[in-house]
């Protein structure tokens, strides 16, 4: 009887351990892909962090069994008017919300350093502009299948390849 019980004790240990490790992984993939993106922005201009924030989202894929994209863009808050959000992040000194209207961006709330609150939405009235993002695809074993825009993905591809970021058999980058 003492023996199952230390047996139970372990295997709970062991899955416990196994689910963390799983955890960190994935919050350390999500940083990794925001930090390489705000240096991939900044080498391109640098992007005020006074006067800008990062929005990051997550959502099933439509399109591809078993899958889910991530999308993460910059934003002026002037821009912002009745975006869903609850908390408010800090990474690498930007100001991050998560798009909590997306049905799978509760995988990113332990990802970031939460922060105080701040109220980002002060659009006065509507505003529709284009923005640059990163619009990437994952697999059920968080493998990247697809990266938009399309003639960047090679680029963005190779600088998430070096914050060691894996992409599946299936991607295509051609």
């Amino acid at each position: 009887m003492k023996n199952c019980f230390l047996l139970v004790f372990l295997l709970l240990l062991i899955s416990s351990c196994k689910n963390n490790i799983y955890s960190q992984k994935k919050n350390s993939l999500y940083q990794n892909i925001v930090k390489a993106f705000i240096n991939y922005r900044n080498s391109e201009a640098e992007i005020s962090k006074k006067d800008n924030i990062l929005i990051i989202g997550a959502s099933t894929s439509q399109n591809v069994e078993n899958a889910y994209w991530l999308d993460v863009w910059f934003v002026n808050p002037k821009l912002l008017q009745n975006f869903k959000y609850s908390k408010v992040y800090e990474i690498e000194g930007y100001k991050l919300i998560i798009d909590e209207s997306l049905d799978k961006s509760d995988i990113l709330k332990h990802s970031f350093q939460e922060t105080k609150y701040e109220d980002f939405n002060l659009a006065t009235k509507l505003i529709d502009y284009d923005s640059k993002n990163w619009y990437i695809v994952f697999n059920s074993k968080n493998e990247v299948i697809r990266i938009s825009p399309q003639q960047k993905s090679k680029e963005i591809k190779e600088i998430l390849l070096k914050k060691g970021v894996k992409f599946s058999q299936e991607f295509d980058d051609n």
